[in-house]
């Protein structure tokens, strides 16, 4: 996909994934509740066993009016919100293999702020493609977020790079000539023992 320019992006951070404990996104709750009326706004995509606990804890903090729970959404229509956002939180506690949101939000652009935990680190480059945070500690993801979203420039040159991550790692031809270069090697490997 072709990106949308930074300056036409609306100034929000999203989540998208299951409301479930594992997701953290009970945390990402607790940090704009601590963040209160000032908050910036934050669309969660995604439904699960949590939702209702969570727009009840919402919606009695100062930040209720920042905090948007929109459902599941189409593919089409959750890639268009995430296109215009400035920012995709991962609040993950749980070892994630490689969430496809990740690969969707460089694909847009996107910079991420994810826990650092299981795979992450390594998915999300610390000041290149966004930031870590600590898992479980809203503290820790709000500092983070903030110093993110208060430096639009700074952001926008971390979607920028996103958007190369994307191209260099991602696209399918990339991900093919990676394949192949596995096949190579495995035949090379697998000839060498049968000589």
């Amino acid at each position: 996909p072709v990106p949308i320019p930074w300056q036409r992006r609306e100034s929000k951070a999203l989540f998208i994934g299951r409301l479930y404990t594992a997701k953290g996104i009970h945390i990402l709750i607790d940090s704009w509740k601590k963040w209160g009326k000032n908050a910036a706004p934050l669309e969660i995509i995604g439904d699960g066993p949590m939702r209702n606990e969570l727009m009840s804890a919402a919606g009695k903090s100062e930040a209720a009016s920042s905090i948007s729970f929109l459902g599941n959404l189409s593919h089409a229509e959750a890639m268009r919100r995430l296109s215009s956002a400035k920012l995709l939180i991962l609040p993950s506690l749980c070892f994630e293999g490689f969430p496809m949101v990740v690969q969707e939000a460089y694909a847009y652009g996107v910079p991420i702020a994810g826990s650092n935990i299981g795979s992450l680190p390594h998915l999300i480059a610390e000041g290149r493609t966004g930031a870590l945070f600590a898992p479980g500690n809203a503290e820790s993801l709000l500092a983070s977020v903030q110093l993110l979203l208060a430096d639009d420039a700074q952001l926008g040159l971390l979607g920028a790079q996103a958007k190369q991550e994307f191209d260099s790692k991602y696209t399918a031809g990339k991900n093919y000539d990676i394949l192949m270069s596995i096949y190579a090697l495995a035949a090379a490997h697998r000839g060498s023992k049968l000589n």
